[in-house]
């Protein structure tokens, strides 16, 4: 099946914790599922998928579900820092085009401006919103998980030096604390 993309309006990134929730459950509910069908030996009627599982040890079977746990729980932090970058932008391209009065969309249009479409993250959105008063630490804490973002953006192929180690729920929290202190425009 070919899907056809196209834009997002309102990336949501409460959309995406309830997704991941979701998915979360459907590992949780499959591994309980596999592992009474084959070591409690319930009743139970063996689907197409579950044919894998066959002659695995417990332990295997772990593994198995711990690897699609741990997979899901990187796609999520994925998905919630570009969601929290394409909401930095949004909010950066609705200030310029409208433009706004506060102080933090005069020195996005000055960018816009200089720059043009090249916009970057950390230098054209993030230090000027710094410069209008977003907490520093909130800053940092954000701008360290784009080590995380373009690790998992690019293949994860090298060993990244992130300075600490994320879950879903870190990046959650530390994306929703940057959005919660945007400037008001």
């Amino acid at each position: 099946m070919r899907r056809s993309f196209k834009a997002r309006e309102y990336p949501d990134l409460n959309a995406v914790w309830l997704w991941f929730e979701f998915q979360a459950a459907l590992i949780a509910e499959e591994r309980g599922h596999v592992l009474r069908m084959l070591f409690k030996q319930t009743p139970a009627a063996l689907r197409p998928h579950e044919s894998q599982f066959l002659g695995l040890t417990r332990p295997e079977v772990d593994e198995f579900f711990d690897a699609h746990r741990a997979e899901l729980e990187m796609l999520t932090m994925f998905e919630l820092l570009a969601s929290t970058e394409a909401i930095l932008r949004i909010d950066f391209n609705i200030r310029v085009a409208d433009r706004r009065k506060d102080s933090l969309s005069r020195r996005f249009r000055a960018i816009r401006k200089a720059v043009g479409d090249k916009i970057r993250i950390n230098e054209h959105i993030l230090r000027p919103m710094q410069e209008e008063g977003v907490p520093s630490g909130v800053l940092a804490y954000f701008r360290a998980t784009l080590k995380l973002r373009h690790w998992l953006a690019h293949g994860r192929h090298w060993h990244p030096k992130l300075g600490q180690n994320y879950a879903p729920g870190d990046v959650f929290d530390i994306a929703r604390a940057l959005l919660d202190t945007i400037p008001l425009s």
